[in-house]
């Protein structure tokens, strides 16, 4: 060893060996190449990387021969030195074979590092012993094998570098591995050999290890070649059972996952995990068999299965597929991809996520956003869609699509009466009835509430869609059973045509939604085809609510006072009635806006308004004289109607007994005990409230005996009849007498003639009023009659 150390680091050799690492250097870098060169067959990979290696080795060692030993210059045994590099080529072919087509482990890597240095060692030596004849070769062998060691060594890392994914320069490593391999070889083994000195003291002993016959040298080397075989197949056990023990955590890690794992290069599947396995109901064996594309309906992008030659750690973009099992039923699924490194090289995983509960729930909501959730009709969006793609079929076509705007009557008694279960209960059938109706092709939506629409998608005549709504409209004659009670609903129907009555669904819908309000209008339970200028009702009737709204904010309406007398002809009070004197239309009569306000809402301030004026008005008058307010059925569902009314007498300072609020007996069916309460609380402040326009509702003698009236009012069509109709003039005969029975008083409004008047007056009637007697007035001419100290009514 101390030969060798001293060889290796003799001054006089620096320069020879630095001509000989850089012959080494060359060598290594063209050998790797060699090996890296993916176009060129393997054969020729192999065969090009032992030539490389075999001149590489020859070069190195007769430069370090011929710099140590000048009398040798030039002189090359040449069956020795063709021997010497066969041997050299044939250990390198059989190492590029082991580390190109054998699996890569320690074990292959080591063998392979050692059978190039075995053989670079052995042509050494062998041309060493030709030279050295007729003389035995005299060697340090604990040298030799130290140099075999560490030559095989470096040989080994080399390969194993060069295969690694990890590493961050394989080649240039590599490169640099091979060439101190092919420098350390030769140098190692030329400074093994013993001078001659050295020699005869060896021959002295010719059973010394340093004398020994090259049999020895081969031998020794082989033995180290197994040592170190043996050794690298017990790191590659270990190894193995590390790494079978890591696949095994990894394998249940995977298995324990929702979502499925495939690892694949390409379209070649490599490996999956139980989850994959369950969703498509392979075996791991078929499954591998089979390529990505195979595993579903439309294959995956081109990024995802190239996606292992993407950078490692890069995940694709998800993609949305299905998945088809062993059994043919396709999976919603979503995939995502990325590279990742595996055993032996890069792979992709590729994650496969069954989305099928996540379909099925934004179908859902997708049902949800464009269906009524109730009767599962479609809703205004999904008819807004549909419609829109009728009408330009119908256009392109060139026929024609009918709409019907359809709004149930009496619906709100039902849901009021019985509940707003009982309500969704008929909703649900009578949408059923509706859809029993339809064509195949026909299309209905509830758009909310209590109104439908109906899209006829083609229909050769206008008559067709009409029939419809009859049809409809009778099929809901029959009761509806819920929950125990029989219910009746009716149905108002506005019918529509396009391209007539409108080319677009806001157009279409609008005309439908006209005709239906007329129907309405025309007595509800009918129906009703657009006609031009049904719109221009419709917009007049918007004109003049904006203009109620305009009017009522600028105090622009004025409220006028109709007397009441008494039998002898004196006035009792007055009638407030509201007049709306508009500027451009004129005087607008109240049955014309009153409606209006009450649809509108406006009634509420409107009402308010009617009585804080007239409270103020009748303020000023004598205390005998009473004013009299009619009262909206809007206003009496108020639950602060008696909180206002003692606000507003609080304010204008008038006496409650000389107010007088007028109800009707529609109002009360709204709610019996709640009008009754109410009008309890009326009376318990002093307010007077009279049954106004008696006669003409369900249930007025019930009224009269439930609820504490002051005051009758005899409608208007009954008076009007007495004087030439004996049984109108019968029943109001009767009314009287039964109001004086139960202590009440009776006006009889809408006297306009003599005999009227005479008739009533000789019956004992308490209050009269009309245009006979005084027409309503504005409150100038009111406030100077309620001065006078006694006004007569005319005879």
């Amino acid at each position: 060893m101390e030969r060798l150390f001293t060889f290796l680091l003799n001054e006089q050799h620096v320069r020879s060996h630095l001509t000989v690492l850089a012959l080494a250097i060359l060598g290594g870098s063209l050998s790797v190449r060699c090996l890296l060169v993916s176009r060129w067959p393997t054969l020729i990979r192999i065969f090009a990387f032992g030539a490389v290696v075999s001149a590489s080795e020859l070069a190195t060692f007769f430069d370090t021969l011929w710099s140590t030993y000048p009398s040798l210059w030039g002189r090359l045994p040449e069956p020795v030195t063709l021997l010497a590099g066969a041997i050299t080529f044939l250990s390198a072919a059989v190492s590029g074979y082991l580390y190109l087509c054998q699996r890569r482990s320690i074990r292959n890597v080591i063998l392979a590092g050692c059978l190039l240095a075995f053989g670079m060692s052995c042509s050494t030596f062998a041309v060493l012993v030709s030279i050295a004849q007729p003389f035995t070769l005299a060697y340090d062998l604990s040298a030799v094998m130290a140099v075999m060691i560490v030559g095989s060594t470096l040989c080994g890392f080399a390969f194993w570098e060069l295969g690694s994914s990890i590493a961050a320069r394989p080649v240039l490593v590599s490169s640099l591995l091979l060439a101190v391999t092919l420098t350390e070889l030769p140098l190692g083994s030329m400074g093994s050999v013993l001078p001659f000195g050295d020699w005869m003291s060896a021959s002295q002993t010719p059973d010394s290890a340093a004398f020994s016959p090259i049999a020895v040298i081969g031998l020794s080397e082989f033995l180290a070649v197994m040592f170190l075989v043996f050794l690298a197949s017990l790191l590659d056990i270990r190894v193995a059972g590390a790494q079978q023990r890591e696949s095994d955590r990894m394998r249940h890690l995977a298995d324990g996952t929702f979502e499925g794992i495939l690892i694949h290069r390409g379209s070649n599947i490599i490996d999956a995990n139980e989850r994959i396995l369950e969703m498509t109901g392979l075996d791991i064996e078929t499954a591998k068999k089979r390529t990505i594309e195979e595993l579903f309906v439309e294959p995956p992008s081109v990024e995802i299965l190239n996606n292992e030659k993407a950078e490692t750690g890069i995940v694709s973009a998800p993609q949305q597929l299905e998945l088809v099992s062993a059994t043919g039923r396709c999976i919603a699924v979503e995939i995502l991809s990325r590279s990742v490194p595996y055993v032996d090289g890069q792979a992709s995983v590729l994650a496969v996520r069954d989305i099928t509960e996540r379909k099925a729930a934004e179908e859902h909501i997708r049902f949800l956003a464009l269906h009524d959730s109730l009767t599962s009709l479609p809703n205004r969006r999904g008819l807004e869609l549909v419609l829109t793609q009728v009408l330009n079929q119908t256009r392109l076509a060139g026929g024609q699509s009918a709409v019907l705007c359809l709004d149930l009557d009496g619906f709100k008694a039902v849901n009021d009466t019985l509940g707003h279960h009982a309500g969704d209960m008929l909703l649900k059938q009578v949408a059923h009835r509706f859809q029993a109706e339809l064509r195949d092709g026909d299309y209905i939506a509830r758009l909310g509430g209590d109104e439908f629409v109906i899209v006829l998608r083609a229909v050769d005549e206008i008559s067709d869609a009409v029939a419809l709504a009859r049809r409809i409209i009778a099929c809901l004659w029959r009761p509806f059973e819920l929950s125990g009670h029989d219910a009746y609903v009716g149905v108002s129907i506005g019918v529509a045509v396009s391209p007539r009555d409108g080319d677009n669904a806001v157009s279409i819908l609008k005309s439908a939604d006209i005709a239906m309000y007329q129907a309405k209008q025309g007595g509800k339970g009918q129906a009703c085809e657009f006609a031009s200028g049904m719109d221009a009702a419709l917009r007049e009737r918007h004109d003049i609510e904006l203009d109620l709204r305009a009017a009522l904010s600028r105090e622009e309406l004025a409220i006028h006072y109709q007397p009441l007398f008494d039998i002898a002809g004196s006035i009792t009070g007055f009638e407030a009635l509201a007049r709306w004197p508009h500027p451009t239309r004129g005087m607008i009569p109240p049955d014309r806006f009153i409606p209006l306000a009450e649809e509108t809402g406006l009634i509420v301030p409107l009402g308010e308004w009617v009585l804080r004026t007239a409270c103020s008005t009748a303020a000023k008058w004598r205390s005998d004289i009473s004013i009299a307010v009619n009262l909206s059925p809007i206003q009496f569902q108020r639950v602060d109607l008696v909180e206002m009314v003692t606000r507003i007498l609080s304010e204008t300072g008038l006496d409650p007994v000389r107010l007088e609020l007028e109800i009707t007996e529609s109002l009360l069916m709204e709610d019996t005990a709640k009008a009754l309460e109410l009008v309890r609380d009326l009376r318990n402040h002093g307010v007077r409230v009279a049954l106004d326009d008696f006669g003409t509702g369900y249930s007025s003698l019930a009224y009269l005996h439930n609820f504490p009236f002051d005051k009758v009012k005899v409608d208007r069509s009954f008076i009007g009849k007495i004087s030439n109709d004996p049984n109108a003039w019968t029943i109001v005969e009767a009314i009287i007498l039964m109001s004086h029975k139960l202590n009440l008083r009776v006006t009889a409004e809408g006297i306009e003639t003599g005999a009227q008047l005479s008739l009533l007056t000789e019956r004992g009637c308490d209050e009269m009023q009309g245009f006979l007697l005084g027409r309503p007035m504005p409150e100038e001419e009111a406030s100077a009659i309620a001065r006078d100290h006694r006004i007569v009514a005319p005879a």
